[in-house]
């Protein structure tokens, strides 16, 4: 009946256990499903971003061409100021050339006056004397008259011809000036209309930079508030999956415990076990032990006392002398003196050298088949772990460590390490 028991316990505990596995499955591959939607959310608003990110270049190559042409349309008109400037120059000059040629035209004119009058009261009298002489140049006359006379009308002629002729440059560099002056008119007409078609340009432009501006700013702010609200968003989804991820972990990290503590429990169960049937088979040895020595039958080495002083408190029960309540003394304490030699009660291997509480200074010797002896409250060791004694050899000397009232040694004799009653086997 109670293995029936012990069986339905099990299978209940496996069945829990195969449920718990299960579940946390389910919601590790629930997790990893929410992690991919988070991931592909993530995608795209990384997309989204770099689209809105892409517009703002765009926006910001079409300010840059329009910044560039209106660059071009300044210096355009920088050009034509420069010409207007030197066209302005020139219409000074121009002007001044007209000026100065009407001023000598008005000298000339009132030279050519002067002259003119002059001319006229000499033609008058030439006409006054050829009155009085009509054929003077056709008849032989007097000579000299006749030469002077014709002195005066040459005369005459050349001074008017020279006159005219100045006056004909005059006026001629007049007019050369006066079309000059028109032309440098034409020229700063056409550059000031060269120049206000520009400003038109360059108005028609400003505007339209000014609108494209507004536009640019505005579209610009809201491509910054959505990649503001996407990055915002796309750190949630992070921190989302960051959480998911970390609950993944933690339900991975808990099936890894659950397995742990079976495979420990499953050790333990198996160590138990194990310890379970040692004892079981070292209470065996022991009853066999028992039986056998009950016939008279004794098959434990023969055991030397380790020194040879009187037997105090036995093995068995009693009242501790330090602390004065009843336990259970595990061997018999021998009288000695300080530095007296203890010698191995039988040949055996070292299996321990050290200080221990309550024992103090202890040895303890292995001598096969379940045997060992334990030697405490010493003062000096001579032997080591792993060396080999012989009986009688020496292990260490008497002392008063540990929980001790004075210098003594405490002998224990074990059986599959069970404490012995070491008289039993002495004196056998």
């Amino acid at each position: 009946m109670l293995i029936f028991v012990l069986f339905a316990l099990m299978a209940s505990e496996t069945s829990a256990q195969d449920t718990f596995f299960e579940d946390r499955q389910r919601q590790i591959e629930q997790k990893q499903l929410e992690i991919q939607e988070r991931r592909a959310q993530q995608t795209s608003l990384q997309a989204e971003a770099l689209f809105a990110i892409e517009q703002l270049d765009v926006a910001e190559a079409l300010i840059e061409e329009l910044d560039t042409q209106l660059k071009q349309i300044n210096a355009w008109i920088a050009a034509a100021n420069t010409r207007l400037a030197t066209v302005q120059l020139a219409q000074t000059a121009a002007q001044k050339r007209v000026n100065e040629a009407q001023q000598r035209a008005a000298n000339l004119s009132e030279e050519i006056t002067f002259i003119q009058l002059q001319i006229q009261a000499q033609v008058v009298q030439i006409y006054l004397d050829l009155a009085y002489e009509p054929t003077f140049l056709l008849q032989n006359g007097d000579p000299n008259r006749n030469a002077r006379r014709q002195f005066y009308i040459e005369e005459l002629g050349g001074d008017a011809q020279s006159l005219i002729d100045r006056l004909r440059r005059a006026l001629d560099e007049q007019q050369l000036a006066v079309e000059e002056a028109e032309q440098a008119q034409l020229e700063i007409a056409q550059a000031q209309a060269n120049i206000e078609e520009a400003l038109v340009e360059l108005n028609k432009l400003q505007q339209a930079q000014k609108k494209l501006q507004e536009e640019w700013d505005r579209k610009r702010n809201e491509l910054l508030v959505q990649i503001e609200l996407e990055a915002q968003e796309q750190r949630e989804v992070e921190y989302e999956i960051a959480r998911l991820d970390a609950g993944v972990a933690a339900i991975e990290a808990e099936i890894q415990q659950e397995r742990d503590r079976r495979r420990l429990a499953e050790l333990e169960r198996q160590r138990q076990a194990r310890l379970a049937e040692l004892e079981r088979e070292r209470n065996a040895r022991i009853a066999s032990l028992r039986e056998r020595e009950s016939r008279g039958e004794f098959t434990n080495p023969p055991f030397l006392q380790p020194i040879p002083g009187s037997v105090g408190s036995g093995f068995g029960n009693r009242i501790h002398p330090i602390f004065g309540t009843e336990r259970f003394h595990a061997g018999i304490d021998i009288g000695g003196n300080t530095g007296d030699p203890i010698r191995a009660a039988a040949s055996g291997t070292v299996i321990q050298v050290k200080a221990r509480t309550g024992y103090g200074n202890t040895v303890m010797i292995d001598h096969g088949d379940g045997w060992s002896t334990l030697y405490a409250h010493l003062s000096t060791f001579a032997v080591s772990v792993g060396q080999q004694v012989g009986l009688g050899d020496i292990i260490g000397a008497v002392g008063n460590t540990g929980w001790s009232t004075g210098p003594h040694l405490h002998f224990e004799i074990r059986y599959e390490g069970v404490p012995q009653d070491p008289v039993r086997y002495l004196s056998a």
